[in-house]
């Protein structure tokens, strides 16, 4: 371990920023994806300053005499955001480490927490180490997967009490998303599971999931997609299927939106037709996904002659929904820029103990694969887990408005009448399913703030003890996109051996710079090295970092490249990649311009100076009009142009009042542009009318005039 210094303090708490993937993830060193300040969270795409998550945190729970006090009880260790209830801080000889283009990732960080600081009343002697990781790339730079270690130190709980019991919990805050300028944007939002109505008919794994009215999943059509059949959406591709339950009776079976007769919420590892083992292929690597690693177990399904290999995808997750008081469905916020299109989840894809002497054990294992215990959400307004007790019976399915218990994992019945969990039950459908608090509109409730929580258990954790939990935050556009980029998260798990995902080409180091109605560029050879190479591609993009069209393509040995495309006024981004040659795969676009706190920085192609200024000085746009091309995508401007490189610029009012004085100063002499964002000398916009202006120097002086119009 690069960080176990026994002499070493407790670090700071620190948070930390994934930001080479097109998932942006902030996340601390106490247990939460977030800050404590209540920052959002979870950009995407990267660079779109849209965030989608609020807050995110770990749990730990057991049930016993397991802290130093000796008193039977419920004891979960988490943080609550809002509240003084910080049970976890950053353990002693761990302090968070990132590291770039690492043995593992091309961004992972690692750290570790523990429940036993000094304030903390009631530590079970739970420390939590943490391992990110996040990729840039294409088609595996959509998620940021976890590999949490939870190990067990008893002599900072009750010495010797071992945590049986034991449940870990993922809890999400989802807020999609902040794209939406609505004050309130957050207040409209749904939750649901995807490894719930499952059905399988391998003779040696027979189950399906049955609703609490005795309905079988596989003859039900009550739970379908939609579209949001009120948007307009400026870019067709926005046009996704949002909800997941709203009642129908097209006979379209439950899950299977396809119709390839195998349930939806289950990940296709590959088929068989005949002699023919098919796997699906990535499109952006062209990368088969599960030929190169598979989970050891899983179950086959037979649909007429063709045999699927599926696991269930064991991921909660939630979406932008029809706000009540609007008078359209505004599902995913179509007039958005960028839209509200995407689906936020948290997947399991493994969990196991390994045991103080060394044995391994596979506890939720259900037919040789993992299954969490429950699926449970509330609002933040009627705070279901608001105590220790409370969250307790979240954890194990006790909302108190479920609806029923048909469905469980079948790993429960072993757990009940167990002291150590006292909730067990024996479910009386026990499958590859949790208990599921049902989707809200199910249940009779609008769209509103809602919160996940995904627990996995019980196990037992003796002293010593390590549980291992691996699964990754993941989002996509749409239900389809969410599910499709979870299951090439569980494809990078196992593909190589572990965590075997594709590398890309480096990023070129790369320089530009705006001039005369152009810009200029230029870069080294430093991407030429890999093989096999394939070439240059720029990229350029208008406003923002979000929309990159491609501008041009170079072979090797060419470094240099002049835009004249541009319009003056305008700011552009630029990137170059370097792109494979067999498979096309590009390296991040990431080496355009940035401030010293990584904001993107736009370069705005000019006018150069003019020696005859004063018979050239203009200001663009005039008649400046409110409803001009770059109104609401770039600040407010009018640009003087043809200026000398050292002048003042003033503006009046027709009456002579002193609106603004601009002062121009190049001192290398090349600018002869400087801008008006339309505001006064206080700040505040000018109104629409007719304005003078002045540019003077220490010998010569210009007078002219403009207009402000709707």
């Amino acid at each position: 371990m690069p960080f176990t210094d026994p002499a070493a303090g407790r670090p700071l708490i620190t948070t930390t920023l994934h930001n080479l993937s097109n998932l942006y993830v902030i996340f601390s060193n106490i247990g939460i994806v977030g800050t404590r300040n209540s920052d959002l969270t979870m950009e995407w795409p990267g660079g779109s300053l849209s965030n989608h998550l609020w807050f995110g945190s770990w749990w730990g729970s057991a049930f016993g005499q397991v802290t130093p006090s000796g008193a039977e009880g419920i004891y979960v260790s988490r943080v609550v955001l809002g509240s003084n209830e910080d049970e976890f801080r950053p353990s002693e000889g761990y302090p968070m480490q990132k590291i770039l283009y690492g043995d593992t990732a091309h961004e992972q960080t690692e750290w570790a927490e523990d429940d036993w600081w000094e304030t903390n009343d009631n530590p079970m002697g739970l420390q939590f180490h943490q391992k990110a990781y996040s990729w840039s790339t294409p088609g595996y730079n959509q998620f940021m997967a976890n590999h949490i270690r939870a190990v067990h130190n008893s002599l900072h709980g009750n010495p010797g009490v071992p945590l049986n019991g034991f449940c870990f919990s993922v809890q999400g805050d989802c807020d999609i998303a902040s794209a939406d300028p609505s004050k309130d944007f957050y207040i409209d939002d749904m939750v649901f599971y995807d490894g719930h109505i499952i059905w399988c008919n391998d003779p040696n794994a027979s189950f399906e999931y049955i609703f609490d009215s005795g309905e079988r999943a596989s003859n039900s059509d009550r739970f379908i997609y939609r579209r949001n059949q009120d948007a307009s959406w400026a870019d067709p591709e926005d046009e996704v299927y949002y909800h997941y339950n709203y009642s129908g009776s097209d006979g379209i079976v439950d899950a299977d939106v396809n119709s390839d007769g195998v349930s939806d919420h289950f990940t296709i590892l590959f088929k068989v037709s005949g002699s023919d083992t098919v796997f699906t292929t990535e499109p952006c690597t062209g990368l088969e996904l599960f030929s190169d690693g598979r989970p050891e177990n899983y179950w086959l399904h037979s649909v007429e002659d063709t045999v699927y290999a599926v696991v269930p995808r064991n991921m909660s997750y939630m979406w932008d929904g029809d706000r009540p008081e609007t008078y359209t469905d505004d599902t995913g916020e179509p007039t958005c820029n960028p839209p509200c299109t995407g689906f936020l989840g948290w997947r399991l894809m493994d969990f196991w103990i390994v045991k103080a002497n060394g044995d391994i054990q596979r506890p939720i294992d259900v037919m040789g694969y993992p299954v969490p215990l429950s699926h449970s959400w509330w609002d933040w307004e009627n705070d279901a887990a608001a105590t220790d007790t409370m969250a307790y019976d979240v954890i194990w399915g006790r909302n108190m408005d479920y609806c029923g218990r048909r469905s469980g994992p079948a790993y429960l019945a072993n757990w009940t009448g167990d002291d150590s969990a006292p909730l067990a039950f024996q479910p009386s459908n026990p499958g590859p399913f949790p208990v599921v608090h049902d989707n809200p509109l199910s249940l009779g409730y609008l769209p509103f703030d809602y919160r996940f929580l995904l627990s996995a258990g019980p196990v037992n954790l003796a002293d010593g003890d390590t549980l291992h939990i691996v699964g990754g935050w993941v989002i996509g556009k749409g239900l389809e996109e969410l599910r499709r980029n979870a299951d090439i998260m569980l494809d990078a798990y196992y593909r190589d051996g572990g965590w075997g995902v594709p590398d890309v080409p480096p990023v070129p180091s790369f320089y530009y710079e705006a001039g005369d109605d152009q810009v200029q560029m230029v870069w080294n050879d430093n991407g030429e090295w890999y093989e096999p190479f394939g070439g240059y591609r720029l990229y350029r993009s208008v406003f923002n970092t979000t929309s990159w069209e491609l501008a041009a393509e170079m072979n090797r040995g060419v470094y240099s490249f002049t835009d004249t495309t541009v319009t003056r006024g305008y700011p552009y981004y630029y990137a170059l990649c370097v792109y494979d040659g067999e498979t096309g795969v590009e390296s991040p676009l990431e080496n355009y311009k940035k401030d010293l706190n990584g904001n993107p920085l736009p370069v705005v192609p000019g006018w150069s100076c003019d020696p005859d200024w004063t018979e050239n000085v203009k200001a663009v746009p005039n008649p400046y009009k409110i409803s001009a091309s770059w109104e609401g995508e770039h600040n407010s401007m009018i640009a003087f142009v043809n200026l000398p490189p050292m002048c003042d610029i003033r503006v009046y009012t027709l009456a002579g009042d002193h609106v603004r004085t601009l002062e121009h100063r190049s001192y290398g002499g090349n600018s002869g542009v400087e801008y008006w964002n339309l505001a006064n000398n206080s700040g505040s916009s000018v109104c629409t009318g007719l304005y003078v202006y002045t540019v003077q120097t220490e010998t010569a002086h210009f007078i002219g005039r403009l207009a402000i119009v709707r």
